[in-house]
């Protein structure tokens, strides 16, 4: 490493951990001033409360890390072309390019570790999070009935209900699937109602479905007691998971159950473009931010905030835009996800050739 690259990387973290550290703090007063109530109402203890925001703290170090990063590469970039630094450095023969290398670098490790962060600590910390939530602050009357219960078994058997009575473990209009290793349906079993029973689900007045090489096969039934034993009430009365509660490959097999039975969660496959595109968001903002900064030689605390804000707004608003239109079909989920990604990532290059050397 060279002198330059360690006076360049000394420059970039200290305002960095500071960012994310004011970041994290102020996202949780926020929510725990928003939360108190709930928290007081049902009287939870402060280990729980403290549990909560540790279980959330995955979740906000990779929503703010790009904020973060942008407005640490204007703080640090801008404090050298204040105080001429930047002049000297490529008064000495070295390029832009060769001065930004150390903070560019920073954004890439940071992005590969929000990467690794929203894939491997996220989803169990989320998890755990929303079990906490669910448990102590959500009330017993939005507890008594689920709706659109989906739950997948071990085996990779589907279960699907329309809704799941909690306190008379009754089930209505349910659907069971069961599919072979490559995750195509080979039955399907559709009932008006079910009920838990000795162990077992019993479906009443609905048909099975065997799909064979040779065809269709269906038969009616009055009452059909399901082989297994899980999911119990027990399972079922559970949350189903969000997005942020599984990794890349959980989801995209989940994905891949829920079309095989004839679903099309367009949404859920542009989260899956997300848990990809998001953590790059740190080095593109960084592409914007450095640059800029390089640029001018007035910026101060105020106007790089102003500006870090702006070009967040902006970039959320887009990712957003093309969350909804992927959503709805109106764009590919892969466009979708990386839309503000690409147009971002245009800009900043752009602004990065167009710097002063």
């Amino acid at each position: 490493m060279t002198i330059l690259d360690s006076y360049m990387l000394r420059r970039i973290g200290k305002p960095l951990a500071l960012v994310v550290v004011a970041f994290v703090g102020i996202f949780i007063l926020v929510d725990l001033f928003d939360h108190a109530n709930k928290f007081i109402d049902n009287k939870v203890g402060p280990g729980i409360v403290v549990l909560y925001y540790l279980y959330y703290m995955p979740w906000i170090v990779v929503l703010t890390a790009p904020v973060a990063m942008l407005l640490a590469s204007l703080l640090s970039v801008g404090r050298l072309a204040r105080s001429n630094e930047l002049m000297a450095m490529k008064g000495g023969g070295v390029s832009l390019y060769r001065i930004l290398a150390p903070v560019l670098l920073v954004a890439v490790g940071l992005s590969f570790a929000s990467l690794f962060t929203g894939e491997v600590l996220m989803p169990p910390a989320t998890r755990r999070r929303l079990e906490i939530k669910e448990t102590h602050l959500t009330r017993r009357a939005d507890r008594a009935v689920r709706t659109d219960i989906i739950y997948i078994r071990p085996d990779g058997v589907m279960f699907l209900a329309r809704r799941f009575n909690v306190g008379r473990q009754t089930l209505t209009e349910v659907t069971v699937e069961e599919f072979d290793d490559e995750s195509n349906p080979t039955t399907r079993i559709d009932a008006e109602r079910g009920h838990w029973k000795d162990g077992h689900w019993v479906l009443e007045d609905g048909r099975v479905r065997r799909f064979t090489p040779d065809g269709e096969e269906a038969t009616s039934f009055e009452s059909y007691v399901l082989p297994y034993t899980e999911p119990s009430p027990d399972d079922l009365r559970t949350r189903r998971l969000e997005p942020e509660e599984m990794g890349y490959a959980e989801l995209r097999s989940y994905i891949k159950k829920l079309r095989a039975s004839g679903n099309n969660p367009r949404d859920l496959d542009v989260q899956l473009q997300l848990k990809i595109s998001f953590p790059f968001v740190t080095l593109i903002m960084t592409l914007i931010g450095a640059p800029l900064a390089a640029a001018t030689r007035r910026t101060g605390f105020a106007l790089s905030f102003t500006a870090a804000l702006a070009v967040s707004f902006i970039y959320f608003g887009l990712i957003q835009v093309g969350d909804v239109l992927g959503s709805q079909g109106l764009l590919p989920p892969v466009l979708g996800a990386w839309a503000g990604n690409i147009f971002f990532a245009g800009i900043g290059i752009w602004l990065l050739i167009k710097a002063p050397k």
